[in-house]
């Protein structure tokens, strides 16, 4: 009776954690909507490519710059949700390291002699980047102590002054014949950003024991920790997002890179829900794992197995119903290109993919088991790669060398939770 009683009251937890977040990305989806609808509007395709390639490539710094801190953060406070000395010492490593790979990206970008409007406009998203790392490792303490509502008031109001700033810059700074308005755009982020993370410091700090106490030792055994769990972000961002974009980016105009951009930020956002989810996850598994009651972790793990893959389902069938009105919807009937009408719904099939990823990968680092898990990305990274390579050189039909191209993130990443799935039984299952 009490071990029932136990799992609902966890599960409730987990619950409300994981609904809470989805109201607030609801919340943030209606404000993105209306924030991409005035950027869409405001810039032309061409521009919106450029745009969206200086996004991409700031976005490829800040995941090499993760390093796995965020989830480890989740982890090691589950054991000491109010540990301050913890919360203190992740929190400079996290921006010293973000710091580093940061000016990293801008000196590369100098010395290779990039144009004003590229490296003013990565140069501002970095910034807006290094205030949303600030705001992860808050995030991370949030989550552990199953208080992410406040996570999502400091994430909404960070939203709605992004919205406020890119409605400002809209409506009374006009564009320019050379794009140098582009770089404008990243202002809103920004601000947006630096309110989120202020807010978030703020509930943080009225929450756990503070403790302002560098300890070296400790911020370098959080980091090799987590390192891990950082190359697995890497590999997999590499096959299931980077590498997609780079070679499409290399293939396809302005304004067709523009339509396939689109198609994958808004299968990224609804692969968004395992994310939230298995974090949300987390903390309770790990309390299970910790005092040794496998019975418990095995009736969350097929809770979330089944929820997972109805939602996966019907993000197929129904988006891929709705996608031409969800592009029109979300950005300007100029994006949808009707010959490139199977790039929504394979990407949606890859955020779906992607909810099995999600699960696997949490499960079995909750478990400690992420070198195990790093050594298969390596082999679903080569199977993209294949996949990739001959698409750019061996296809010379343009579109069914993007099929190709997304058909390798979805193998990379169906590999993954087929061997995720194989091996999780295995351990739940030992006596």
């Amino acid at each position: 009776m009490i071990r029932k009683l136990a799992l609902r009251v966890l599960s409730g937890k987990i619950a409300f954690s994981t609904l809470v977040q989805l109201f607030g990305k609801v919340t943030q989806l209606v404000i993105a909507t209306v924030t991409l609808k005035l950027i869409c509007n405001y810039l032309t395709q061409g521009e919106y490519g450029i745009y969206a390639t200086i996004s991409e490539y700031a976005l490829f710094f800040s995941v090499a710059a993760n390093l796995g801190i965020f989830a480890n953060t989740v982890r090691e406070m589950s054991k000491a949700p109010q540990d301050g000395k913890v919360f203190f010492n992740v929190l400079v490593l996290r921006m010293v390291t973000a710091g580093l790979f940061f000016a990293s990206a801008i000196f590369y970008l100098v010395i290779k002699g990039s144009d004003t409007i590229f490296l003013t406009g990565a140069i501002i998203f970095l910034g807006a980047l290094f205030f949303d790392y600030v705001t992860s490792v808050c995030d991370g303490m949030l989550q552990a102590n199953y208080l992410m509502g406040r996570a999502v008031i400091a994430l909404v109001a960070g939203r709605i002054v992004n919205l406020g700033v890119i409605f400002w810059i809209v409506n009374y700074l006009p564009q320019g014949a050379d794009g140098g308005h582009i770089p404008l755009v990243f202002l809103a982020v920004l601000s947006g950003g630096f309110v989120t993370a202020a807010l978030s410091l703020i509930f943080v700090y009225r929450k756990i024991k503070w403790s302002f106490v560098l300890d070296v030792n400790l911020a370098r055994n959080i980091f090799i920790v987590s390192l891990p769990f950082g190359i697995i972000n890497i590999i997999n961002n590499l096959y299931f997002r980077f590498l997609p974009d780079l070679f499409a980016r290399e293939i396809l105009t302005d304004e067709q890179f523009a339509t396939f951009n689109i198609s994958f930020k808004i299968a990224q956002v609804l692969s968004l829900f395992s994310t939230f989810l298995m974090f949300s996850v987390l903390p309770g598994l790990k309390q299970y794992l910790v005092n040794g009651d496998l019975q418990k972790a095995r009736v969350l793990y097929g809770k979330i197995w089944k929820l997972l893959l109805g939602a996966g389902f019907a993000l197929v069938v129904f988006g891929s119903l709705l996608g031409p009105f969800m592009i029109e919807l979300l950005t300007h009937k100029k994006y949808f290109l009707p010959e490139m009408w199977f790039v929504l719904p394979m990407m949606l099939l890859l955020a779906a993919i992607s909810y099995g990823y999600d699960l696997v990968l949490i499960t079995l680092f909750a478990f400690e088991k992420e070198i195990w898990f790093l050594k298969r990305e390596f082999a679903a990274l080569a199977l993209a790669g294949m996949i990739f390579v001959s698409a750019i050189y061996f296809v010379y039909d343009l579109y069914l060398q993007i099929a190709l191209i997304i058909a390798g993130a979805i193998a990379g990443e169906g590999f993954m939770v087929i061997q995720g799935a194989k091996k999780i039984p295995s351990i739940l299952n030992k006596d």
